[in-house]
């Protein structure tokens, strides 16, 4: 009896120590690719907070907009769908420029060239083409500096702490999503709705463009550099996963990427008209972007959250539960209209989801179709939800203009959370990819 006990003690204790031996591995390694790659992350913050900067002005404008030139709001609301049906139609070629030639260069320009737009809407004319025309130029700048560019950068440096690589540098949508309504209602209160614009497109590209330019490249950026000093080096094998076919005609493509378009497009919807609908249930309007910026630091907490437990779960499962979640808030927004209390809930719980989601799916992206062609895979995802998030914005002031309500866009968000959530469930385990050689060297 004692000899069966301390043998089986035994074989635990060793099994224990594997265990062990395993985690600090893992550990070590997750901490020397946080330790080479840490500027790439902190310029990947704010790079992805830009991304969200002219959506989510655009609800604070809807009011003063309306009042200078009369244009109803879905005429407003129409300049994100620009930009989202140019960024669907461009996305996969911005993906495979992104594996072909590195996110850096790519980075860079679109920087520049995105808070130059911004700063431009502020010459928005009388008639509605005007506004409609600088919305074609922000169409054309904004594909350049899309979360794929970020996230493509990120997953190809990080192995091991993928998940919450990603899960901090997708702060930086919570970072944008927190400060944009809070920072445009100071500055339209201060300087009108011209210079919100023009200070939103200065304010952002002093804060990102030195991050970018002193610290962000990908593993692809750093293979160039090497070959420039050394032509005669051996092309470096390939990136595991699948090819662009295999990828692209699965079922588990079509299921990311339904799930994600779909839920996008409603919780975008949602959040940039999170102030007028708010404002609509009786909240003052300054409370109303206190409370809008509530989704912005749950969001922070679900993507720290989110990063821990897919390294550690099966992300589907976990992307899953989070993506239902808002289906309680839109519940709290139309059986609670007017509560603070119940509109701090639901904001904080929209945040806590989509940080979550969002690490998630390019997680998942990585997960199941690999490296080899992620630059093309992704970025037609994230084309497809830019093209959805776009279209939604405007169906809903439609519907407000049809009807002076947003209550379609909050019974809707209901069944879209559910469904996706359920696409996301059920994806299945990840197919067994080779590790990819190292590839450590910084960017010059």
């Amino acid at each position: 009896m004692n000899d069966v006990m301390f043998g089986i003690g035994g074989d635990t204790a060793k099994t224990g120590a594997r265990e062990s031996h395993v985690s600090l591995r893992m550990g070590g390694e997750a901490t020397g690719e946080w330790r080479q790659h840490w500027s790439v992350v902190l310029a990947s913050i704010f790079g992805i907070g830009l991304v969200t900067v002219y959506l989510y002005s655009t609800g604070m404008m809807i009011a003063p907009l309306e009042k200078e030139f009369g244009w109803k709001r879905a005429e407003i609301a129409s300049g994100p769908t620009i930009v989202a049906v140019v960024g669907c139609l461009v996305a996969p070629f911005m993906g495979m420029a992104i594996d072909r030639y590195g996110a850096r260069r790519i980075a860079i320009f679109g920087v520049i060239a995105l808070c130059g737009a911004i700063a431009i809407l502020s010459q928005a004319g009388p008639s509605i083409w005007s506004w409609w025309a600088l919305w074609c130029l922000m169409a054309v700048t904004h594909p350049f500096i899309k979360p794929t560019v970020w996230v493509a950068a990120v997953t190809s440096l990080f192995t091991t702490g993928r998940g919450m690589a990603l899960a901090v540098a997708l702060c930086g949508t919570s970072v944008g999503t927190s400060l944009t309504p809070l920072l445009t209602h100071y500055l339209i209160q201060n300087y009108g709705w011209r210079g919100a614009y023009m200070g939103l497109g200065a304010i952002w590209l002093m804060v990102t463009l030195p991050l970018v330019l002193f610290g962000f490249y990908s593993i692809a950026d750093t293979r160039r550099r090497t070959r420039m000093r050394d032509p005669e080096q051996a092309k470096p094998p390939e990136l595991p996963g699948l090819t662009k076919q295999e990828a692209m005609r699965s079922i588990k493509f079509a299921k990311i990427a339904g799930a994600t378009a779909a839920i996008s497009a409603a919780t975008t919807a949602l959040g940039m008209n999170l102030v007028p609908i708010l404002s609509e249930a009786g909240i003052e309007r300054g409370e109303a972007a206190a409370v809008a910026g509530v989704s912005g630091i749950a969001g922070i907490t679900g993507k720290l959250s989110g990063g821990y437990l897919i390294d550690r779960y099966n992300a589907s499962r976990v992307v899953g539960i989070a993506t239902a979640c808002p289906a309680i808030s839109a519940l709290l927004l139309l059986f609670l209209p007017g509560s603070i209390p119940a509109a701090i809930a639901a904001v904080a719980i929209v945040g806590l989801a989509l940080g979550i989601e969002f690490d998630g799916v390019g997680y998942l992206a990585s997960r199941h179709f690999g490296l080899k062609h992620f630059g093309l895979i992704y970025g037609t995802m994230v084309g497809l939800l830019a093209l959805t998030s776009g279209v939604a914005p405007l169906l809903a002031n439609y519907a407000f203009d049809v009807s002076g309500t947003y209550a379609a866009l909050l019974w809707s968000i209901i069944p879209v959370a559910i469904i996706s959530a359920v696409l996301f469930a059920t994806l299945g385990s990840y197919p067994d990819f080779a590790k990819p050689e190292g590839d450590g060297a910084q960017a010059a």
